[in-house]
């Protein structure tokens, strides 16, 4: 009856290997796939591009405060008066009716560069929001890196339990037989029936983890839920490009240069300046050209309708100064409010130089001490697959027990946990400095 459960386990293992471990490359999505689509379809991109389109309107808008005002009124009005015709006399109600149109214009002139200060601000703002696109795309491209990363970790880790299996399918029947044989133990046969049993669970967890790591890429991508998804997985080794590193310093300067965090921070402190501009042109004057136009009509005048407007008609151009003499302090409030903008705007720009840096050192010291680290999981690996194989040799002989057997088996199984974890580990954290050294992702 144990025996016939261990086999059901190992079936519904199998099977769910089949149907999700084992998805064709042709078919998949591979990494280049995954990042396209994402990028394309990201709500969070699209809301980031909306911004874009916001700060390009805003630019239009200032843009026109240069341009005059132009504005019409025509107005249509009844009076009823009382009209005495002797101071003695009782008044009479006498109904008049008048019309008047008019037209008139404005165009600033000066204002203390307040208005040059908004659009030089306006275009700073479409480039900063244009700068924040980028920033958003980058982070996406990371986190689906490194999810497309777990699911190949995760196909790996499963191809390693199959094999894992499959071994101890071979010594199961090598155990019964010399059981059945009267050369091993009935206690040395349940160690190897536990240890199968275990591998089978094993198994079926790591089949687990790859529905869940394909499911998480799924997530991250967006896809609709009652969309299929399935991941290629291409072949993925640590070639000899991983063993080139720059110089930390190149690192930290060519992500200084390109990172878009970098310049997003230049801008706004160069908006920040230009609001200091702004607030200062409270303190100077204004010019501004006026001119308009108006004519009108009235009953109660003599004359037709027409030459009533041609005579009525009034034109008017003037020159208006303002001079602000005392704005209740409101300019002064927002020159030093401007100026703690700009102070604001500098400790930003320094914490978000320092916070790159220090992403760019983690990674860089993840690489280096990565490298060391496959370098020996490679050779861990391979002087635990020598001693299993030894000891299974000296098993099948008789010349060692079923303890020594699964202890030697056990370190080969940690070995390889080991050199699949040091080999996604140093993929993905050289991906990453790559890419802040402005190079493309890619596998």
């Amino acid at each position: 009856m144990k025996r016939n459960h261990i086999l059901i386990g190992i079936l519904f293992a199998l099977l769910q290997g089949a149907a999700y471990g084992q998805e064709p490359v042709g078919d998949g999505w591979d990494l280049n796939r995954c990042i396209s689509y994402a990028l394309d379809n990201s709500i969070q991109v699209s809301k980031v591009k909306l911004d874009v389109l916001s700060s390009q309107s805003n630019l239009t808008r200032a843009k026109a405060s240069r341009l005059p005002s132009l504005s019409a009124s025509v107005a249509q009005n009844v009076s009823n008066s009382k009209y005495f015709s002797t101071p003695t006399a009782d008044g009479e109600w006498d109904m008049s009716a008048s019309t008047s149109a008019s037209l008139s214009s404005s165009l600033t002139l000066y204002n203390g560069g307040n208005i040059n200060a908004s659009i030089k601000q306006s275009a700073l703002n479409v480039e900063l929001a244009e700068l924040n696109v980028d920033i958003s795309k980058n982070s996406i491209v990371l986190l689906v890196t490194q999810g497309y990363l777990n699911a190949l970790y995760s196909n790996e880790s499963l191809g390693y339990a199959k094999e894992v299996l499959a071994s101890s399918e071979k010594q199961l029947t090598r155990a019964t037989e010399l059981h059945r044989a009267g050369s091993m133990a009935k206690s040395d046969l349940a160690q190897i029936e536990a240890q199968y049993a275990n591998d089978t669970y094993s198994l079926v967890v790591a089949q687990s983890s790859l529905v869940t790591s394909i499911t998480e890429l799924k997530q991250l991508l967006e896809i609709p839920v009652t969309d299929t998804f399935s991941v290629a997985f291409p072949q993925v080794e640590v070639q000899r490009e991983f063993l080139q590193v720059p110089s930390k310093h190149e690192a930290f300067a060519t992500a200084l240069s390109i990172m878009p965090e970098i310049k997003g921070v230049e801008k706004s402190k160069a908006i920040a300046s230009l609001d200091l501009d702004k607030a200062k042109s409270g303190y100077l004057p204004s010019l501004t050209l006026n001119a308009s136009y108006a004519t009108s009509y009235s009953d109660a005048s003599s004359g037709s309708f027409g030459t009533q407007l041609t005579n009525n008609q009034n034109q008017r151009v003037g020159l208006t100064l303002s001079i602000p003499i005392f704005s209740k302090y409101q300019t002064k409030n927002a020159v030093e409010l401007s100026r703690i903008s700009i102070d604001r705007a500098n400790l930003t720009a320094q914490e978000t130089q320092k916070n790159l840096l220090q992403k760019v050192e983690t990674v860089y010291q993840n690489v280096i001490s990565g490298k060391s680290r496959y370098d020996a999981a490679v050779q861990q690996n391979l002087s635990a697959a020598e001693s299993y194989r030894l000891s299974e040799e000296q098993f099948n002989l008789g010349m060692i027990n079923t303890v020594e057997l699964l202890k030697a088996k056990t370190q080969l199984l940690s070995a390889q946990k080991d050199l699949v974890q040091a080999k996604y580990s140093l993929i993905l954290n050289k991906k990453i400095l790559d890419f802040y050294m402005g190079q493309q992702i890619s596998l």
